[in-house]
């Protein structure tokens, strides 16, 4: 019997606790959506093993904005 106590007054706690966790969060960052894609034209092949690696919006924190990484030909094993 005691033991059923202790179980159930250990779950109470649990969602208690998980009641109240989300109101403890302090703060919450949203940062804005990267912009559209952008159209590349790809150069012909520079090796016979080269593997396209389109470009991308990378996420700059410091400038609070997304730089475009420009698409690039990647050497495989």
């Amino acid at each position: 019997m005691k033991k059923l106590i202790r179980v159930f007054l250990w779950v109470c706690l649990g969602f208690f606790i998980m009641g109240f966790a989300p109101a403890c969060s302090t703060t919450t960052y949203v940062r804005p959506a990267p912009p559209p894609h952008r159209a590349e034209v790809k150069p012909p092949k520079p090796y016979r093993r080269a593997v396209w690696v389109p470009g991308h919006w990378k996420w700059n924190g410091r400038r609070k904005e997304h730089n475009w990484i420009p698409g690039h030909w990647k050497r495989v094993r």
